[in-house]
């Protein structure tokens, strides 16, 4: 049930065309991910080098990839859906239980992307999962605020 649709235009586009950085910043990281930090994210770069921040980043992933962006760290999340995923599993697959209505349950992960952990929470669950996207921090922070109270 997860959404489909992306925007082809590239994460370093999008981020200049929303006025996050200007065009010397992405070419600086750029150059940086080419040479210094094969395999690096440009995201992670960005972030890294204080030319925006990871809510900034992953506001436009969500953009880019069609999920939206939620911001977990101060959600309220019911008792009764947090235990439908364990603590432990929620930690390994980067992600939250959110909510159930129906047989539909609303989940935040760290990477939307990841079908094959959206694929384990449908079949522990029984439900069917739609997707909003977190940043990393905020996912670690809403996973202390909210298992750590049981």
């Amino acid at each position: 049930m997860s959404l489909k649709r992306r925007i082809k235009t590239k994460i370093g586009e999008l981020l200049l065309q929303k006025g996050v950085i200007d065009k010397k910043q992405l070419e600086d990281a750029l150059n940086l991910q080419h040479t210094n930090f094969r395999g690096k994210l440009l995201g992670q770069i960005l972030v890294e080098s204080g030319a925006t921040t990871e809510i900034e980043i992953y506001s436009v992933l969500a953009t880019q990839f069609g999920y939206p962006y939620i911001k977990v760290d101060s959600c309220a999340i019911d008792d009764v859906v947090l235990s439908l995923v364990p603590q432990k599993t929620a930690e390994s697959l980067s992600l939250l239980p959110l909510d159930r209505i129906d047989d539909i349950l609303t989940i935040a992960m760290v990477n939307p992307l990841d079908e094959e952990s959206i694929k384990k929470i449908e079949k522990l669950t029984g439900l069917k999962v739609k997707t909003f996207v977190t940043t990393v921090s905020e996912f670690k922070s809403a996973i202390m605020k909210n298992y750590g109270r049981k």
